[in-house]
């Protein structure tokens, strides 16, 4: 059986699943890594943009970080509030979000920094991470560039729960031209002879590595790239299509 379903509203009970795989401490312990090399504003305030079910808002508390988490699905925050009762949670768009000289490391991870769409949106999320920061804050994210994202091929995941398997399967999708990047999910459950698939798509933003070191140098940010690579850090070769953005905002 097909169905057009939401994984981010109807289908949140399943997301941990579908991202059984992602290493979030390994993400986090990056982040801190990151945020003892580069930060320089004397607190740990922090605020994890788009932040689901408290994965990484979790282990940031546990780090000795006040978590704060961001998201625009009520379905995922009531996990996450399940998950961290203790983090002060908002229900918005990444570019709608509105703090000023708030929070010290400001983190946006599994490539979520996309769903600010159409551009303009995507250039207000960034201007509001600016706003957010305290000076000597650090803003930590991934992206992945459009022109590799027409190389990217689907990502897989399967998981038994219970007499069932769970198949996920993500990837984007790029024509080549403009500012959008289709990312394509589809949850698979098979067991006790029935199947039932769930469909979902996302509009996301595109954008190269280029246009984005220069918005974030435009807002006043010092901008590194880093390879994509949570075991160490990296400086970014220039050759590959995927990035995390270490975007620091100067002290005055």
């Amino acid at each position: 059986m097909q169905n057009q379903a939401n994984l981010y509203a109807e289908l949140a009970d399943y997301y941990d699943q579908f991202c059984a795989e992602v290493d979030y401490a390994g993400q986090c312990a990056f982040a801190v890594r990151v945020f003892e090399a580069f930060a320089c504003s004397g607190g740990r305030n922090y605020l994890d943009l788009a932040c689901g079910t408290g994965q990484h808002l979790q282990v940031m508390a546990q780090s000795g970080f006040v978590a704060e988490g961001l998201d625009n699905s009520a379905a995922m925050l009531a996990q996450a509030r399940s998950r961290c009762p203790e983090a002060r949670l908002l229900l918005c768009d990444l570019a709608a979000f509105d703090e000023t000289q708030c929070y010290d490391l400001i983190t946006c991870f599994l490539y979520s920094i996309h769903y600010s769409h159409p551009l303009a949106h995507f250039a207000d999320t960034l201007k509001r991470a600016w706003q957010a920061l305290k000076p000597g804050g650090v803003f930590i994210f991934n992206v992945v560039d459009a022109n590799g994202a027409r190389q990217q091929h689907s990502v897989v995941t399967r998981v038994q729960q219970g007499d069932a398997q769970l198949t996920f399967r993500s990837g984007w999708h790029y024509q080549g031209h403009g500012d959008v990047l289709d990312l394509r999910l589809s949850i698979t459950r098979t067991g006790t002879g029935q199947s039932q698939t769930w469909h979902d798509h996302h509009v996301m933003t595109a954008t190269t590595l280029s246009d984005l070191n220069t918005q974030l140098q435009f807002l006043g940010f010092d901008v590194t790239l880093l390879e994509h690579d949570y075991d160490r850090l990296t400086p970014w070769a220039g050759h590959s299509f995927n990035a995390i953005v270490v975007a620091c905002k100067p002290v005055v």
